[in-house]
């Protein structure tokens, strides 16, 4: 059919040939048309013959006659075996694939071997007898007749353990050299993706110190965009958060640790771990990434409350550096807003970045809550946005005995946040040493 449009195509354009060139020799119309005319016998020929396609067989149906037959492939013509390769629930039967062992010619077809090897792919290492299916299809692989490029490289690959227990690792290895997209969704595919996770996260981890900032900030996009989705095993996708969080790159660029940020704080599996919701997905993560994580937001929180809630005044902004000394050290956290303050937090642009706050029944006084491990357990720093105020220590169980928590919705000034003076910090004079000294030797909480 091609090559008659081709002709057709020609004798189209001969018309304009001879219009142009007046000159030309007289032409032999039966050698010019030879090649056209024997295209149209071969038409001739097959006017009767019409080509059917044999409808789809059933496969449970076919691999009855398979069993009835005491698993014998003699009986199976050439569409028949082919269904029974290429479905993914009898490829792999025990009985078949023994079966294919005493006949191993069988997969000399491509596309009967196509089947199986797609169907091994997708039922990865659970199939009964793997190491029996892969010492299979390697066997195939070399006696394949057809020089095919696709079979001849599995079978490189197979040499290369492809076709192994350590196909996944060795599929990683190949996605994270060259950053490639990891697409498939077999199972296979899943376990390549969960390699890819950890040994991307490996990689980086292992030359971050060798790198740039910019390359390392492509490298977590990548990671992010090619490797991290839904689909990751929900083991090695929390290992890769942990090891992101907890790498060298998020330590020492801001913008990388933005970046992977934003992908937490929207991610369906992740989210805000201050909030209930999503409280529970942080549990799988590492300790100490959850921690590191807090702090992060705990940093932005207090720049915050202290930009924002408080009057900008030289007094202020030592407060605001002291308390960022010890933001690696903070637990967890809370901002409180005074009904004066929540208006202010949103007309201001930066009002976004505290998404999650409680109220102080107070029309001016606002409060920040910093949760502490020291000596003997926990306790709580409250700072306060007005002039005048302390700080104030407690020991956590005396704040929680009084049935709060630091997501307590709305707090009562005198009676949930300054209900004991005992222990505070007055900011008076050369404070910030004594209040230093007073939280590293009787509290037991340093930066």
């Amino acid at each position: 059919m091609t090559f008659t449009l081709g002709a057709l195509q020609k004798l189209a354009a001969e018309a304009q040939v001879l219009r142009h060139h007046t000159a030309l020799p007289l032409l032999d119309g039966h050698h010019a048309c030879l090649q056209l005319s024997r295209a149209v016998d071969k038409l001739r020929e097959k006017r009767t013959v019409i080509k059917l396609d044999r409808p789809k067989l059933n496969v449970e149906a076919v691999w009855s006659r398979f069993a009835s037959s005491r698993h014998d492939l003699g009986v199976l013509d050439a569409l028949q075996f082919r269904t029974l390769c290429s479905a993914e629930q009898t490829a792999l039967r025990p009985e078949f694939i023994a079966a294919l062992a005493k006949h191993p010619e069988k997969l000399k077809r491509s596309r009967c071997l196509y089947g199986m090897v797609n169907s091994y792919f997708a039922e990865w290492r659970t199939m009964q007898n793997p190491r029996t299916v892969e010492g299979l299809l390697i066997s195939a692989f070399a006696n394949h007749s057809v020089k095919n490029p696709v079979v001849q490289k599995w079978l490189a690959s197979a040499s290369r353990a492809l076709f192994s227990e350590r196909a996944a690792a060795f599929l990683s290895e190949e996605i994270c050299s060259g950053q490639k997209a990891v697409d498939e969704v077999t199972k296979l595919g899943l376990a390549v993706r969960a390699s890819a996770a950890r040994s991307g996260c490996e990689y980086l981890r292992r030359v971050e110190g060798l790198r740039e900032n910019e390359w390392s900030l492509r490298y977590l996009q990548w990671m992010t965009e090619k490797v991290l989705s839904d689909l990751t095993l929900p083991d090695a996708f929390s290992e890769a958060i942990s090891s992101l969080i907890l790498s060298e790159s998020a330590k020492r660029s801001e913008t990388f640790q933005r970046s992977l940020r934003f992908y937490i704080q929207n991610h369906k599996r992740l989210g805000d771990p201050r909030v209930r919701e999503s409280s529970l997905n942080w549990r799988s993560i590492a300790p100490e990434a959850a921690q590191r994580y807090l702090s992060w937001l705990a940093r932005d929180s207090i720049i915050f409350f202290f930009n924002t809630i408080l009057p900008n005044n030289s007094e202020n902004q030592r407060r605001k550096d002291f308390w960022l000394r010890y933001h690696d050290r903070i637990k967890d956290f809370q901002v409180a807003l005074s009904e004066a303050d929540v208006w202010k937090v949103k007309a201001s642009q930066q009002g976004t970045d505290l998404l999650y706050y409680s109220r102080v029944a107070h029309p001016t006084t606002s409060a920040f809550l910093m949760k502490f491990e020291g000596y003997g357990g926990q306790f709580l720093v409250i700072e306060f946005s007005e002039k005048g105020n302390a700080a104030y220590l407690y020991n956590i169980a005396a704040f929680e005995s009084k049935r709060l928590t630091l997501r307590t919705p709305r707090f009562e000034l005198k009676n949930h946040l300054k209900f004991d003076d005992t222990h505070r910090i007055i900011h008076n004079g050369d404070w910030e040493r004594k209040a230093a000294y007073k939280l590293s030797w009787e509290l037991g909480i340093r930066p």
